[in-house]
């Protein structure tokens, strides 16, 4: 309902998806006004994220938190997606488990995500459909960037 609002009522051409147990970097919006033009540009790029899933501080390299990655997988946890792409996704739009869905291949069509080397968002929320178990396990360790990074003024 939400995304159709945004689409429809308001008109917007694009939006970001942000989960209500995120924290932001403190160049977010930043990142994502950088590679707003690079989904309009590149037809293979189905979505931006925020968000590493291989971002544990000892397997990324702080020093680097302006590269940017393709990836065939859906990382999701604050993400920017056109209206074109709502347009095709909000007929089979499913009721529950969403993120999950989302790196089902017949939703990606073999495209592509970019997303950061260092995590631009890091959830903070232990209680959910997981009940803690990858939290604990996994997403507490999540390297948070902590600097800004001025994308918008680098190519």
């Amino acid at each position: 309902w939400a995304l159709g609002q945004v689409f429809r009522t308001f008109r917007y051409r694009a939006a970001i998806v942000v989960e209500d147990d995120l924290e932001v970097a403190p160049d977010f919006f930043e990142y994502f006004q950088a590679a707003f033009p690079l989904l309009l540009a590149d037809r293979s790029l189905w979505c931006v994220s925020a968000w590493n899933d291989n971002g544990k501080e000892q397997m990324v390299d702080v020093g680097q938190a302006e590269l940017l990655y393709r990836t065939d997988f859906f990382p999701g946890l604050g993400w920017l997606l056109l209206a074109e792409l709502w347009d095709e996704l909000e007929p089979k739009w499913p009721r529950a488990f969403w993120d999950d869905w989302m790196r089902q291949p017949e939703q990606r069509r073999e495209r592509s995500c970019v997303r950061p080397e260092v995590s631009r968002t890091m959830t903070f929320g232990r209680k959910g459909v997981s009940h803690g178990q990858f939290f604990d396990q996994y997403l507490k360790f999540i390297k948070l960037n902590d600097r800004f990074v001025p994308f918008t003024q680098l190519d």
